[in-house]
C-alpha cells in the first residue's frame, strides 16, 4: 500500500477529500498512525528485531572513544539499546555489560571503577550512555551501540511522489488508514468510530501474533527434566 493508496483509503473511510481533510493534517495523522503501528511491532517482536525496511543503513551507531570522557550522547531515534561494545587499544571488540547505579550499593557511584581503562559496563541515563571505567585512550569508531528505532516517517515530498510504502509487513499496512479514519471519526463524533476500532483491534491482535512468531528458525530448548513413562 503506497502513501497514495493510504490517503485514498482515508478519504473513502471518512467520506472526506483534499479540501475537508487538508494535506498537512493528513500527513500528521498518517505519521502518528505509522508510529503507533511501529511501536506495537517493537513491543511484540522477539529475537528478530524490527527495523523499518525504508532505512538504508543498519541500526548501529559508532563513535569515537575519547580518553577521560565517560558520557556519550544518544540520538533521540535510539528507542531501545540492545547491545553496547567497545574496541580496546589492540583492536579487539568487547561486549559491555549493562549496569544501573542502583546496582552499585556498596560505594559512591562517583568512586565506582575510577582510574580509567577499557570500559566494562555501561549505564543508560536519559539520552546518555555512561561508561565504567572511563576510557583512558582515544580511538576512532571504537564505541558501538546497537539500537531499535522508530519508523521512517513520510515527508510531504514523498506524499507528492506518492510511491513510498510503510516499512513493515504489507499484510498490516491498512492499519494506518484505519487509525487515521478512527481518529477522524472519534473527534467528529461519527457513528463509524466503534466499527473502525473493532477492526483495528482485530488486525492489531493478528499483527502481534505474527511478529511474536517470526523466529521460527530457532528451536526452543527445554531445560526441565522429563520423567520416564512405564
Amino acid at each position: 500500500m503506497t502513501i497514495n493508496d493510504i490517503i485514498s483509503k482515508v478519504y473513502y473511510l471518512t467520506k472526506t477529500n483534499s479540501t475537508s481533510f487538508t494535506s498537512a493534517n493528513m500527513l500528521i495523522a498518517i505519521n502518528n498512525a505509522y508510529e503507533r503501528v511501529a511501536s506495537l511491532i517493537i513491543q511484540s517482536d522477539g529475537r528478530w528485531q524490527f527495523d523499518d525496511s525504508n532505512y538504508t543503513d543498519l541500526p548501529i551507531a559508532t563513535t569515537t572513544l575519547t580518553s577521560g570522557q565517560q558520557d556519550y550522547s544518544l540520538a533521540t531515534t535510539h528507542l531501545e539499546i540492545s547491545r553496547v561494545e567497545v574496541k580496546d587499544s589492540e583492536g579487539n571488540w568487547k561486549l559491555l555489560m549493562p549496569i544501573d547505579k542502583a546496582d552499585v550499593d556498596y560505594q559512591s557511584i562517583t568512586d565506582f571503577m575510577t582510574g580509567g581503562g577499557v570500559p566494562e559496563y555501561y549505564d543508560k541515563f536519559g539520552t546518555t550512555v555512561m561508561l565504567y571505567p572511563t576510557p583512558d585512550y582515544t580511538q576512532s569508531a571504537s564505541l558501538k551501540i546497537y539500537f531499535e528505532r522508530g519508523p521512517d516517517n513520510f515527508t510531504s515530498a514523498q506524499v507528492t511522489t506518492g510511491t513510498k510504502v510503510p516499512g513493515f509487513n504489507s499484510l498490516y499496512h491498512d492499519l494506518i488508514p484505519l487509525w487515521v479514519a478512527y481518529e477522524y471519526a472519534y473527534s467528529n463524533n461519527l457513528p463509524t468510530a466503534n466499527k473502525l476500532l473493532e477492526e483495528i483491534m482485530r488486525k492489531e491482535d493478528a499483527l502481534r501474533e505474527d511478529y511474536q512468531m517470526r523466529s521460527k528458525d530457532e528451536k526452543i530448548k527445554l531445560s526441565s527434566r522429563l520423567g520416564s513413562f512405564r
